[in-house]
């Protein structure tokens, strides 16, 4: 659902994509993934390297995650370096206390709000739990840019 909300709202200039991570406590191998894709991120592959660890969502062992970064063509020591790093452990720790504030506790989740005016600040106004129809998903994000 992510790419087609992306292609009609995000890469319009429509809607703001904020990504927060919430691995899970049931995947014991979640947290080192999120890492892993914050690694990526520091190469400017993020999302690269989020779909294809979602996609290889039962390989994500530790030691199976630098071989995902070569195959995005990343400076696999660079990542390797950061992944045995805490460098994105606490930026990690505050989306999850953020999730679970919010009383989400699994994936996917998606927050339907507004961004406070001047400010860095965003108004929840709704929260959509699992994987709804595209087409309810939508619904409700055309709701929200309809003019009031």
């Amino acid at each position: 659902m992510l790419p087609q909300v992306y292609d009609k709202f995000v890469h319009t200039g429509k809607v703001e994509l904020i990504y927060l991570d919430l691995p899970l406590p049931m995947h014991p191998y979640a947290f080192k993934a999120a890492k892993a894709a914050a690694c990526a991120g520091d190469q400017k592959m993020f999302w690269d390297m989020h779909h294809l660890l979602f996609a290889n969502q039962q390989a994500l062992a530790p030691a199976q995650l630098p071989s995902y970064a070569e195959e995005l063509g990343l400076d696999v020591a660079a990542f390797e370096k950061c992944l045995s790093s805490g460098q994105h452990d606490a930026e990690i720790r505050e989306d999850m206390r953020t999730a679970q504030s919010l009383g989400i506790t699994g994936t996917p989740a998606y927050l339907l709000g507004r961004r406070v005016p001047d400010s860095d600040k965003v108004q929840i106004l709704e929260i959509v739990k699992g994987l709804p129809p595209y087409e309810e998903l939508e619904k409700k994000i055309n709701g929200l840019l309809a003019p009031k």
